[in-house]
């Protein structure tokens, strides 16, 4: 099970280095991480590099080690791959190690008391922002525009239709995509906030919307939000179906490849 998941994060680290990710690599939208409060030495192949204290997830290893100096001092001599192998160790053998999961537009930011902390993204904010109530999404505030997937005060460019809020109705709205996209509501939006997707190849709307803008259709959401299948690592949207390439660690891909099955209920 380590070594699986030393492969996966060694693969991370590469393309991470090399800039290489393709559409659709869980690595940088980080939906799902494993988390935990460390204070260890760090050793890789024997050797003691010295004292990690802090709240570490799988998705900021990478940073972790340019920024650390015992994590950049054992990188020095033995690599970022290796290193990241025994940080990895470390965050599974934490007493507190957490399994998270994040929503849309949402950032790691592991802190002691929360391992699962986030921050937003793309001009979204956490909700619900009132403590102690930890936020749970990423929300587009009332009054701001949703635009291509980012939250902006700012008016959709000339063209680009997707996130503008008008009052025409659904049948409307719908004659304004372009071929082949589907007019959908908008996550955390108003009523009237919706967006052009090609539900074809949209990892968040795979198959159809998943948030149906026409309230009096009376049919129930026909897309399926790829990112958010328990486990996932690295999937795609083809054709209208989401095909799982790799899970995180503890889960395989399905027959049929469209969900990861945990590897110890099988």
């Amino acid at each position: 099970m380590r070594g699986f998941a030393n492969v996966v994060l060694a693969t991370l680290s590469v393309l991470s280095a090399t800039g290489a990710y393709a559409q659709g690599h869980l690595g940088l939208r980080a939906l799902e991480d494993i988390c935990g409060n460390v204070n260890a030495n760090l050793v890789v192949n024997g050797v003691n590099f010295g004292r990690i204290d802090s709240c570490l997830c799988f998705s900021g290893l990478r940073a972790f080690e340019r920024t650390d100096a015992v994590a950049s001092s054992a990188v020095n001599v033995f690599g970022p791959t290796r290193v990241v192998g025994a940080l990895e160790a470390l965050i599974n053998r934490s007493p507190d190690r957490q399994d998270c999961a994040y929503p849309d537009h949402a950032v790691p930011q592991c802190t002691t008391d929360n391992l699962c902390a986030f921050t937003c993204s793309d001009g979204y904010v956490p909700a619900p922002a009132i403590p102690p109530a930890n936020p749970t999404q990423c929300v587009c505030p009332d009054g701001m525009n949703v635009c291509n997937g980012v939250c902006t005060a700012d008016a959709c460019p000339s063209g680009l239709i997707s996130g503008k809020k008008r009052d025409a109705n659904y049948w409307a709205r719908t004659a304004e995509c372009p071929r082949g996209q589907s007019v959908c509501g908008v996550y955390g939006g108003s009523s009237r906030a919706w967006e052009c997707i090609d539900t074809a190849n949209d990892l968040e709307s795979c198959g159809g919307c998943v948030i149906e803008l026409n309230p009096l259709s009376g049919r129930e959401p026909s897309g399926v939000d790829c990112t958010a299948i328990h486990g996932v690592f690295d999937v795609a949207c083809k054709a209208g179906r989401c095909v799982v390439n790799r899970c995180m660690p503890g889960f395989e891909p399905s027959v049929d490849g469209d969900l990861c099955l945990s590897q110890y209920t099988q």
